[in-house]
């Protein structure tokens, strides 16, 4: 027993000698430079974080599967998808056959997803979470950071800009709810509220100054589309100005610009340029009667960008507070978006439905258009004028 008491000592001085807050070791195999004897110290050193890790896992082994005892329900609930939604997620993750060898060793693929999704869904503290999945705050680190990359890979099959047929769907379901003719989505910009940064880059970031200190975030400039899905993501700090200039500085910018002949359109506040893409509403106090309808229909198809926020942010709380690196902030923003098309396009948008919606884009205003020196855009692209007189003549 006693020898048992101090082994179990001697490990968990281990595991807190290995436990840094940056970074994992990793497996690596020999490279230039490296002599024998230090390749060998790596090995014993790696060697040494397995028999922790394992140490660790088998401590807690009574927790290990907590989760399988979750009702449909409450597994919703407590990692914000489905199960069908995790199991396919867990195949892909397997497939991707993760470089960190020891970690798939100590810590299987199913853990490393549920803790991942856990994090995305939760404002728990990193270690917390860590104490809950029985890994240290640097491994539930690496794990996060590695499923981030891993989502990203997929960002071409789940975030894209729509087709022609894509396009022309979205807007009869706009049509049928009440809102704008041709409208197939809508575009604008939220804060993704973070800790403040260190260093220099910490003054970018700052969108507000108040008594009790400094106010940072991260700008999402983002297209939705009828069906809830984010089309164009463009993450850009506060510093960059006004929604327009932010806008200009995007690949969204050339892609609306160098379409003119579309049919089909997204609508946007007015602090936007209007153009043949972009349907701003009317501005000024005498307004026409037709004029009035444009911007009611409008307003209705517009409240797309406030209903995908609220959905973003209350499936995945972790978007209401980032506490990260500026560099994996961002790998977290777009990472989760493409996590949230997933869960649109495989669960389907019920699936909302069951989900507690917490969050609300609407009462927050830190959290919403809380961008620095607006005004209405005095600019547009050619045809833009003439397509919404066209469009607010034809309105019954």
């Amino acid at each position: 027993m006693a020898f048992e008491e101090n082994f179990a000592s001697v490990l968990q001085g281990l595991a807190e000698a290995f436990s840094g807050p940056e970074e994992d070791l990793m497996l690596r195999g020999p490279g230039l430079g490296v002599s024998e004897e230090e390749e060998a110290r790596e090995e014993e050193e790696v060697a040494l974080r397995i028999a922790v890790e394992e140490w660790r896992a088998q401590r807690s082994s009574a927790k290990i599967a907590w989760e399988a005892a979750l009702s449909h329900k409450d597994f919703l609930s407590t990692f914000r998808v489905t199960r069908p939604l995790y199991k396919y997620l867990l195949y892909e993750w397997e497939r991707e056959q993760l470089a960190d060898a020891w970690k798939a060793r100590v810590h299987p693929a199913d853990r490393q997803v549920l803790a991942a999704l856990y994090y995305l869904g939760n404002l728990e503290p990193i270690t917390s979470v860590a104490e809950r999945f029985s890994m240290m705050p640097s491994t539930i680190h690496s794990v996060i950071m590695a499923f981030t990359n891993f989502l990203e890979t997929l960002g071409d099959r789940y975030l894209s800009w729509p087709n022609a047929q894509e396009k022309i769907r979205c807007s009869e379901i706009v049509r049928q709810n009440g809102g704008l003719p041709g409208v197939f989505g809508a575009l604008d910009a939220a804060l993704i509220k973070i800790r403040a940064p260190a260093g220099d880059e910490k003054a970018h970031y700052i969108y507000k100054k108040v008594s009790t200190g400094l106010k940072c975030a991260v700008v999402m400039q983002f297209v939705v589309d009828a069906e809830l899905l984010l089309r164009d993501v463009h993450l850009a700090a506060p510093s960059d100005a006004n929604r327009a200039s932010i806008l200009q500085t995007s690949r969204l910018w050339e892609l609306l610009h160098c379409t003119v002949a579309e049919e089909t359109h997204i609508v946007a506040p007015a602090v936007y340029p209007l153009a043949p893409t972009i349907m701003i509403p009317y501005v000024g106090e005498q307004l026409s009667p037709q004029e009035t309808t444009f911007n009611e229909l409008h307003a209705e198809a517009f409240k797309l960008t406030r209903n995908v926020m609220t959905a973003l942010k209350s499936r995945f709380r972790r978007l209401q507070l980032l506490d990260q690196k500026l560099t994996n902030i961002f790998k977290i923003i777009s990472s989760t978006c493409i996590l949230h098309n997933m869960a649109i396009m495989r669960e389907g948008p019920e699936v909302l439905q069951d989900l507690q919606m917490s969050y609300r884009s609407e009462a927050d205003e830190d959290g919403w258009h809380a961008l620095p020196q607006e005004t209405i855009s005095n600019f547009g692209i050619l045809g833009g004028e003439e397509k919404r007189h066209y469009l607010t003549t034809v309105l019954p």
